[in-house]
């Protein structure tokens, strides 16, 4: 577990939501159990964790705050993209959100020139359709239609990332420059795509302040990485968010490159099963939301895997830094039943200059494919990478293919690693 939130913090959130969501208090019944019982941690963790599937059954009326409505002020919805599965509808006061916000973004120096006092800085969204709740993937929508009530101008871009017309290319290049950001917030993959085919028309994105990119929605590959680093130079800063639909911001990257995990919001726990994972072992995020009025989560076992490191990072952060390794109904199973993270694919990958974009899946049988889309002739950097992966899957088993088109998940994102094997061990 990382130091956190505090235990008396904790304590008080289980009493409120016993009293005001009726979802959790009969959740806690169920195991005989009342706030009064939570006396210590160890008590704590007798209430059974609560999961995506209890808030989809029970939203809004059994999982909201007595007194609150959708409707209500300073309550902002959202539906998730539906990467697990369904989409999850949710709700978040606009400003838990924003303090949320603040504390992650907090840790990165690079930023801070956005949050002068008074300013509203200008945002643009890039990222799947699915992501936003406006119509933004047939490219026959105004920029009015498409604005947000925060101001945010969500771009155009197609359900299937790499099917997008050269209008709807032109048509976000054109928004942007219109628009004159000083945020980009974006889907990684989404931007690298969007940045390759505007180098190709010739196209480049300034800004009249300085561009800040934040990614999020889906992992940060170092393919990704390199590529936006390239387009927009070394004085763009660029931040990796970790953040869900239903909670908003969880961490940022810092300046000097780690991500850093909020705890000042969140109680937080790092599972092994039922157990706490050891510092740098892959656990997965199970949180406990702190003072939120609205929709109090005890013990929400997300789905995403973290390591939460021993390492101190130099930048002055007091948030604990961790390793995202990606989400568990991700997890590839190798030959030997060993577990491979997205992360660990991301690693093996390395920012492999040879390519644009990747993918590692493994069908309901277990067999593995890797497929790829090159940018230049292939060569021996291939063949190492081709030999990396199949290190990590101890397996050469595994078709590699070049290929010119992958498609996108059914939600719209692009995952770089996706299992669909019957034998995968997920939480």
């Amino acid at each position: 577990m990382s130091e956190s939130g505090s235990f008396k913090d904790v304590r008080r959130e289980v009493a409120y939501a016993y009293e005001k969501v009726k979802f959790f208090k009969t959740h806690m019944e169920m195991s005989g159990l009342r706030p009064d019982d939570i006396k210590t941690l160890a008590d704590f963790k007798r209430i059974p964790v609560t999961r995506k599937l209890h808030y989809r059954r029970n939203y809004p009326s059994g999982v909201l705050a007595a007194g609150f409505t959708l409707t209500g002020p300073h309550v902002m919805r959202f539906q998730s993209s539906g990467t697990s599965g369904e989409r999850l509808n949710s709700a978040i006061l606009s400003y838990d959100l924003a303090q949320r916000q603040a504390t992650s973004m907090g840790v990165n120096a690079n930023f801070n020139a956005l949050w002068r006092p008074g300013a509203r800085p200008r945002i643009c969204r890039y990222a799947p359709p699915n992501c936003s709740d406006v119509e933004c993937g047939i490219g026959l929508t105004t920029m009015e239609e498409r604005t947000l009530a925060d101001g945010t101008l969500v771009l155009p871009v197609a359900h299937d990332l790499l099917a997008t017309p050269a209008r709807m290319i032109k048509q976000a290049l054109d928004e942007i420059a219109a628009y004159d950001p000083e945020i980009l917030v974006v889907d990684p993959t989404h931007l690298a795509f969007l940045t390759r085919e505007a180098a190709k028309l010739g196209r480049t994105i300034v800004t009249t302040n300085k561009l800040h990119i934040v990614c999020g929605y889906t992992h940060l590959t170092q393919v990704a990485r390199r590529q936006i680093r390239h387009f927009f130079g070394d004085g763009t800063p660029i931040g990796n968010m970790l953040g869900m639909s239903e909670l908003g911001y969880l961490g940022f990257e810092c300046h000097h490159g780690c991500l850093h995990i909020n705890n000042q919001d969140f109680f937080l726990e790092f599972l092994s099963g039922e157990l706490e994972s050891a510092l740098d072992e892959v656990g997965e995020l199970v949180i406990s939301t702190i003072d939120d009025s609205l929709l109090p989560r005890i013990r929400y076992a997300t789905g995403d895997l973290y390591r939460l490191s021993s390492e101190p990072c130099t930048c002055g952060a007091t948030l604990p830094v961790v390793n995202i390794e990606g989400r568990a109904t991700h997890n590839v199973i190798g030959k030997n039943g060993a577990i491979v993270t997205p992360a660990e694919v991301d690693l093996a990958v390395t920012d492999c200059p040879r390519i644009d974009l990747y993918k590692l899946e493994q069908d309901e049988l277990g067999n593995l494919r890797f497929r790829y889309i090159l940018n230049q002739a292939s060569s021996s950097e291939l063949f190492a990478l081709q030999q990396r992966i199949s290190a990590l899957c101890q397996t050469r088993d595994i078709i590699f293919e070049a290929v010119d088109y992958i498609a996108c998940e059914r939600s719209g994102k692009f995952q770089s690693c996706i299992s669909r094997y019957n034998g995968a061990s997920h939480p």
